[in-house]
């Protein structure tokens, strides 16, 4: 038997178990990060790359309980958990919170909710601790609104955190709230952002962005009752770990994400950890399927432009391992695609040949990639808008690009994956090309996430996916890395339900 008692709001603490289930328990807890050979640390064999959710006391985080369950019902443990009643709302009225949501937005002027985003919030309140992955345009913000003016309108909470990554998505957030609200709800507001006003000395709904709020003493946060951290994803992120640890108060902490990672990984468990189990899992392909988002096609360029000395090279340096490792490796191919003129402006030409609102998402700032793509796609066309945006790029200027595409068409936004993929909401999106090989499956599903919005007229959002063949010839040895890229981008797109067609293009 093995039992686990809830201590505090942060830990459970194992008290009974025999040592072979000690033992299981310690190894299934006992994880590698993502990519821990090319760590600096294990490369120079000073740790082996493992992170243990299990620690010396034999507690686990709390979140991890759900983990903790289904460990236990796999292996056949007898599972006793002790004090989970304090952390489920196991008296929570599910009626009552529908009837809430149906009374409020009764005589919403624009606004109904969706049955599946008021099914989504009764787990989450339930549960009071989670993760909960649901697709762009599933309507995050609302479902966010509706848990938050429940708990808050039934005294349940006073005092709400709500963590974001970027600024835009605070203005973006408060001003739908203030249109669910229809000034109902009578709450004080505070952003906490780089260079805002922070005098407001008890809101009752807070909204910052992580850079900023991991700046504040603990005493900031030790009133408050409810945490929700939007782009769940970002949770592995040390400042959001200081800024949940620091919320002591918290009964409720839940977050939410169109990209989160639930396959027993390091990632995974650090996100369970800090938030909770998974309750809510609503894919793209559902929203699709009921008209709640735009169809996705994807065309994949699968371009061969090197000619066959060169190829040939490459594939003896992919050889040579013990000289040339697959880091340096990637950076070799990662130069011969942004030095390559053929390509460059392969790429450019196709780009101008789209119509409507186009998306050029690049990952290279420190050579002006994505710069140079800006600068000949002027050159290129007189008839379509151009604006261009890094890190460097203002917060006001990106405003007003948005903006600038929200209205009209045939304008084309070349930005990197860090700045547009994730959280930024612009409806009449068309076309998304990635000009760049990206690996990481959360990014390259928020990047097609940024088309997904509903528009008039809109019937699909094209995705072109640049893949670059240096290969030598078939089987797997001969696949050069960015190819390779480009075969867990396909796996993505067929989890993910969405069609695509290669096309292999000599240039």
């Amino acid at each position: 038997m093995v039992t686990a008692e809830v201590k505090g709001l942060n830990f459970l603490q194992l008290t009974d178990y025999t040592a072979a289930e000690l033992e299981q328990i310690r190894h299934s807890f006992n994880k590698r990060i993502t990519n821990w050979r090319y760590h600096p640390l294990v490369k120079k064999g000073l740790w082996d790359g493992y992170i243990s959710f299990l620690d010396k006391t034999n507690r686990i985080p709390l979140g991890l309980w759900g983990e903790l369950s289904s460990l236990c019902e796999k292996y056949e443990f007898p599972l006793e958990f002790k004090g989970l009643e304090d952390i489920i709302d196991a008296h929570f009225d599910e009626e009552d919170f529908r009837a809430w949501v149906a009374d409020f937005f009764h005589d919403h002027p624009k606004l109904t909710p969706r049955d599946y985003q008021i099914e989504a919030c009764i787990p989450i309140i339930k549960y009071r601790k989670s993760i909960s992955e649901i697709a762009t345009s599933a309507g995050k913000t609302l479902i966010i609104f509706m848990i938050f003016g429940y708990l808050y309108t039934k005294g349940h909470l006073r005092k709400f955190l709500m963590i974001v990554p970027n600024t835009n998505l605070i203005l973006q957030t408060l001003e739908d709230f203030e249109f669910y609200n229809q000034g109902k709800i009578d709450f004080t507001r505070q952003m906490i952002y780089g260079g805002s006003d922070r005098l407001n000395k008890d809101p009752h709904f807070i909204i910052g962005t992580y850079q900023s709020l991991v700046k504040l003493g603990a005493e900031f946060f030790q009133s408050i009752q409810g945490v929700c951290v939007d782009e769940a994803h970002h949770t592995q992120s040390k400042s959001i770990k200081d800024i949940l640890t620091k919320c002591k108060s918290a009964r409720y902490t839940f977050g939410l994400s169109g990209t989160l990672v639930q396959n027993g990984s390091t990632e995974a468990l650090t996100i369970q950890a800090y938030l909770g189990p998974l309750v809510n899992n609503i894919p793209a392909s559902f929203l699709i399927e009921q008209k709640y988002a735009t169809p996705v096609f994807i065309k994949v360029v699968k371009m061969q432009y090197l000619d066959e000395e060169m190829r040939f090279k490459l594939g003896t340096l992919r050889s040579r391992k013990e000289e040339v490792d697959g880091v340096k490796m990637l950076e070799i191919e990662k130069r011969l695609v942004i030095e390559n003129q053929t390509r460059f402006k392969f790429v450019c030409d196709f780009i101008t040949k789209t119509t409507k609102n186009t998306l050029v998402l690049f990952q290279n700032v420190k050579d002006s990639y994505g710069r140079q793509i800006y600068d000949y796609l002027r050159e290129l066309t007189t008839d379509k808008k151009i604006y261009y945006v890094d890190g460097h790029t203002s917060i006001e200027q990106r405003d007003t690009y948005i903006e600038e595409l929200k209205e009209g068409e045939n304008k084309i936004l070349v930005a990197t994956y860090g700045c547009f993929s994730t959280g930024i909401s612009i409806n009449n999106i068309y076309n998304i090309f990635f000009v760049e090989s990206y690996k990481s499956e959360k990014i390259i599903r928020q990047s097609i996430g940024r088309g997904l919005r509903l528009s008039e007229g809109k019937d699909k959002v094209n995705i072109i996916d640049f893949v670059d063949d240096f290969s030598t010839g078939s089987g797997y040895k001969n696949k050069n890395y960015l190819l390779r890229h480009s075969e867990e981008r396909l796996k993505v797109y067929q989890e993910q339900g969405f069609p695509y067609k290669i096309y292999n293009v000599k240039i």
